[in-house]
């Protein structure tokens, strides 16, 4: 229990942290060199959290845990258009949030983080 509980928090806070400097940068203005220093802030604390993870060593449940938001991530442009234009659920799957242009950089950091757990689980 302990390594699923801590797994958790691990995710919470790496996404956390993905969503909070999508926001900074949005806020900044996408062309700003504080955006830029934001951008890579934020991506020298995800390759940290990375390298945390990888420490604990890559099994099942940090592939379902990290792995299917990442993938959601990575996949949502996709999803909406299947399944939020079916219209048999009555809420959205994806937000329009996720939809925008601005958020490819959430995109890259769901297929970075999926490549990164699939590299360290099979290679």
């Amino acid at each position: 229990m302990p390594r699923f509980l801590r797994l958790i928090i691990w995710d919470a806070m790496f996404f956390l942290i993905l969503t909070a400097g999508y926001a900074a940068v949005q806020y900044l203005g996408p062309q700003t060199t504080a955006a830029y220093l934001v951008t890579m802030l934020t991506c020298a604390v995800c390759g940290a959290f990375l390298a945390q993870l990888s420490s604990w060593g890559i099994h099942w449940t940090e592939l379902i845990l990290v792995g299917l938001p990442a993938l959601y991530l990575v996949l949502a442009p996709f999803l909406s258009v299947w399944v939020d234009t079916a219209g048999f659920l009555p809420f959205l799957i994806v937000p329009d949030c996720l939809l925008q242009s601005a958020s490819s950089t959430l995109r890259m950091a769901g297929a970075l983080t999926l490549g990164y757990l699939l590299w360290k689980k099979f290679r």
